[in-house]
């Protein structure tokens, strides 16, 4: 009764540790070891059932067949399992082929069942039964399995250190309890003593020793990762590693982030590393180790996709410094313009003296050089009043940029892209010789556009024309109609754009100037306003060098006449 107990106890154990790896997803192709060991080791004990309640010699025949299926090939599953935690190269690319071999000298032995007359395997007439050399060799082999696994799960351990050790100490004599029992059977039944088998029951001891010993210490890459449809879904990039550092599992989105289609055998510290090392993305990372019920049993690394969150945080950085430098810009205009009312006062006065100075009588009585600065007088102060009028113009074009709407506020009306193009000409061309920008300009239709907008694009456009010129800048800008629109291009003299700079001109944060000097955002910018306003913005190269970029914008209305 209690050998009948301790077979149905091995067999909820072995169902318990198979159904196990059923439930589980993501790592089954790396747990299928573990799997057989709990269905052989289950047959084994199911059958060595049978037998106990077999009523005739077929019974007995038909359940000897089912214990010594799962009885021998009990070690062929264990020396998998040990393959499977040690991971030799041999094991990673041949494990089929490699496990197909071990249990052949088995499965030969097993089919004398069905063709033996019980000389040379098992004679079930006798009891106990008598055992021929086929048999006694298979045990041989089988012992011999279940050393080469000890050492296979030996190197695993040394791999896991001192955590290891402990387990594999208990793995060990898990192990030898049922090997301790068999081999007390087959003395037993050398000796002519019919006693039943005590192997089937402590097989349930040792699979209960693999479960804790082997799965949740981490000897076995073997990850519990519950729902792995779940993580197909998540939007961060997962890696789980086992102790050794391989990849185990990852789902979509690190395979995505990483751009490896097949993570699973890879290392994740290279893998992170190249990670890392991307210039087009900013990942972050972040290690944390996997914790079983006992021990820890791997690595596991989230990889998030940080990029738009630095873009909009440097966007928002950006807005900030704008915003402050068109509060500083108001300010300097306020500023300016209280001199400039002096200024065009006094010019006012000296314009009046020089014309009372100037009258009959009057000045014939001043001496000689007094006579020659009267008679100058008024064309300096037209030149001077020329020139206050020229700073008034962009002190006023300059609280016009400082004040812009807000992108909601902001209403689209018709505009002439060519008073855009004077106006940003006129602010770009501050400190720069009279013909550093020529500004050739087409009777062209008006468009329907934010003014604001329009005049930052085309100064931005300016701004870079100007910085990627060496020596004198030598720039156009031309506005003509083109294609049911109007287009306003700006071309320069300078090196041109390189090839691998061409595509990604227009990306937010690309910029090809020194660290400090560019924020990467003018072109990308402007890019979004042209969308934004309908229109378009492209950059090529001129054929005779330089760059030229071309803003295009639907007309509005018919065309004027030339």
């Amino acid at each position: 009764m209690l050998y009948d107990l301790g077979l149905v106890a091995t067999v909820m154990i072995c169902g318990w540790l198979a159904l196990d790896v059923l439930s589980a997803t993501g790592w089954r192709r790396r747990a299928l070891a573990v799997l057989a060991l709990g269905v052989t080791g289950g047959l084994w004990a199911v059958g060595a059932l049978l037998m106990t309640r077999a009523g005739s010699h077929e019974e007995l025949v038909i359940a000897t067949r089912v214990a010594y299926l799962g009885g021998m090939l009990v070690p062929v599953a264990w020396v998998a399992v040990a393959l499977g935690a040690a991971q030799p190269a041999i094991w990673e690319r041949h494990a089929g082929p490699l496990v197909a071999a071990i249990a052949a000298p088995i499965l030969f032995a097993y089919t004398a069942l069905y063709w033996d007359d019980g000389t040379r395997f098992v004679d079930l007439h006798h009891a106990p039964p008598r055992f021929g050399p086929l048999f006694w060799a298979s045990v041989g082999y089988g012992f011999l399995l279940i050393g080469v696994g000890w050492v296979f799960f030996a190197r695993a351990a040394v791999r896991l250190r001192g955590t290891g050790l402990r387990h594999l100490l208990v793995l060990s004599a898990g192990m030898v309890t049922p090997l301790i029992g068999s081999a007390t059977y087959l003395a037993s039944a050398g000796q002519g003593l019919d006693v039943p088998d005590p192997a089937p029951v402590l097989i349930g001891f040792a699979a209960l020793m693999v479960r804790l010993a082997v799965v949740d210490s981490g000897l076995l890459p073997y990850l519990p990762l519950a729902r792995s449809e779940l993580l197909e879904q998540v939007e961060v990039g997962i890696l789980v590693a086992d102790l050794s550092g391989r990849i185990l599992d990852a789902n979509w989105a690190a395979r995505r982030l990483t751009g490896v289609s097949q993570l699973i055998g890879c290392d994740i510290e290279e893998t992170i590393a190249g990670v890392c090392a991307r210039h087009d993305r900013a990942i972050e990372v972040r290690r944390f180790p996997v914790r079983s019920t006992v021990a820890v049993v791997g690595t596991a690394a989230l990889l998030a996709d940080r990029t738009d969150a630095q873009h909009a945080e440097r966007r928002l950085a950006l807005a900030a410094r704008l915003e402050a430098l068109g509060f500083l810009t108001a300010g300097i205009a306020h500023e300016v313009n209280n001199p400039l009312a002096f200024i065009r006062a006094n010019l006012a006065q000296l314009e009046k003296l020089a014309c009372e100075l100037s009258a009959p009588g009057v000045g014939d009585r001043l001496p000689p050089a007094a006579r020659a600065l009267v008679s100058d007088a008024a064309e300096l102060v037209a030149d001077t009043q020329d020139g206050v009028d020229r700073i008034a113009q962009l002190v006023a074009r300059l609280r016009s940029f400082a004040r812009s709407e807000p992108e909601s506020q902001a209403l689209a009306t018709l505009v002439d892209l060519g008073q855009v193009a004077r106006s940003a000409a006129a602010m770009a061309s501050v400190g720069l010789p009279d013909d550093a920008i020529v500004c050739k300009l087409s009777p062209a239709p008006r468009v329907r556009a934010v003014e604001g907008e329009l005049v930052q694009i085309a100064l931005n456009l300016l701004v870079n024309a100007v910085q990627a010129s060496s020596g004198v800048p030598e720039i156009e800008v031309e506005v003509a109609p083109a294609a049911g629109g109007v287009v306003l291009r700006v071309r320069d003299r300078g090196c041109g754009l390189a090839p691998d700079v061409l595509p990604r001109v227009f990306d937010p944060f690309f910029t090809t100037k020194p660290p400090g000097v560019g924020t990467g955002l003018g072109l990308s910018l402007s890019y979004d306003l042209a969308r934004r306003n309908d229109g378009r913005l492209e950059a090529a190269n001129r054929p005779d060098g330089g760059a030229e970029f071309t803003l295009w914008l639907p007309a509005a209305e018919p065309a004027a006449a030339p």
